[in-house]
Order: structure tokens, then sequence, then C-alpha cells
């Protein structure tokens, strides 16, 4: 399978685990970046960087710095990760929590619930992890990092790309991430995230249970290596 793939004018790159860079004219966005250095990253410097939360398989300042440019903004979850990131990364940052909208990076993101006992949701106030919604190059963005099946799914409204994590253990397996695409998100294309790294994962069982509910792009990582969490 390619690491690559195109939706529309998106061209969207899996690197690991859940380190998605997403390219279209005129914007590049990068989510949870780790692995990454400069040679990766090349001309494809971020406008926009999201932080789904600060375990070590999605968290990495070397990689952040790798990414980041003059005028970089870089969104995080309200739940204490910023004190790692301000001053170590130049970027202008927004916390956010579950449930705000704001401008960052020339988009308007929306943090949205994600949560499981490895990712507690602290009441809403300083979830650990967050998901995030967006628009970009016409289509409609979610990025969820790492949860369960969570009921707040059914109220994230129309989507045209789902980026959700299959591996278990840490988050939502094959069958209950096809579940959230098939029964709750219910977006045009379905990117299983999050296996072959520090988890299982069989992102061809994913594809089959979602059948005709949505396209499912399966990209493979450009390198693995289990990190310590």
């Amino acid at each position: 399978m390619p690491s690559t793939t195109t939706v529309g004018q998106l061209e969207i790159t899996r690197y690991v685990q859940t380190t998605i860079k997403i390219k279209t004219a005129g914007k590049i966005i990068w989510i949870d970046p780790i692995q990454v250095n400069a040679e990766h990253v090349g001309g494809d410097k971020a406008d926009l960087i999201l932080l789904t939360h600060s375990h070590g398989d999605h968290f990495s300042v070397p990689s952040m710095n790798a990414c980041v440019k003059a005028g970089t903004a870089l969104a995080c979850p309200n739940s204490g990760v910023v004190s790692q990131i301000r001053g170590q990364v130049n970027a202008a940052i927004t916390v956010m929590k579950e449930g705000d909208s704001a401008a960052v990076g020339g988009l308007t993101v929306r943090a949205v619930a994600g949560y499981n006992g490895f990712h507690p949701r602290n009441n809403k106030v300083d979830s650990f992890n967050v998901g995030y919604i967006f628009a970009v190059g016409g289509q409609q963005v979610l990025h969820c990092g790492d949860t369960d099946l969570v009921e707040e799914f059914k109220s994230f409204g129309p989507l045209d790309i789902a980026m959700v994590p299959i591996g278990g253990g840490y988050t939502m397996d094959e069958t209950e991430g096809a579940r959230a695409i098939t029964d709750m998100l219910k977006p045009k294309v379905a990117i299983p995230i999050h296996y072959g790294f520090a988890t299982g994962g069989d992102p061809n069982k994913f594809k089959q249970l979602v059948g005709a509910h949505a396209q499912v792009h399966i990209l493979d990582a450009f390198f693995s290596a289990a990190p310590r969490r």
C-alpha cells in the first residue's frame, strides 16, 4: 500500500502511528508529528501543527521543530502539555479544550471529544486527548487522536474524511473503529491510524467491516519502531 493518497484537493501522507501530513494549495498541516526530521519534512513546513495529546507516540519536540517555519501555528489540548511546548517550539500556540472552536493557522479548528481510561476526559475541562475537525481544500476533516468509541461521535456533524484509530489496547480496535465510521461519523472517506507501531491492528479487517459505507484509504507508515509510553 502507498503512504500517500489524494482526496479531492488534499494530499494526505501517513508517516507513522497517527502522524499525518495534509497538503493542499497554500496550506500544509502536520498532525502529531513524531520521528520526522528536517529531511523528511523538506519544503513542507507546517502552516499548522495539531497535537492531540502528549503520549510519546504522538508528541515529539524535535519533530515539531522540524516542521515549524516563521508563522507556524500550533493547537494543543488544555491538559498541561503547553508547558512542554512553550519556549521549546517556535510556534504561535492556541490551547483548546473539548468544544472550543478557534481560528488557527488560517483555518477554523474545532476540538472534539476523544477519551478512554488511558486518555481521561477530566470532566471535559482539561481532557488529556482531543480530536480536531477542520475544513481545508473543500473537505471537512476529522483526526480523532486516541479514543474509544464514544457517544459524542454522533454529534460531530457532516464529515468528508475521518481518521480513526484501530490498534486496540489504548484505543478502538478494528471492529469499534468500523462501527464509528458506519454508525456514527458516517464520512465519505475513512483512514485507519494508530496501528502497526505500539499496537496491533489490521487495516484490511477494518476495510472489510466498513464495506460500502465509506471509501477506506489504507496508508502504509513510512517507518515503525515502538516507543515507550
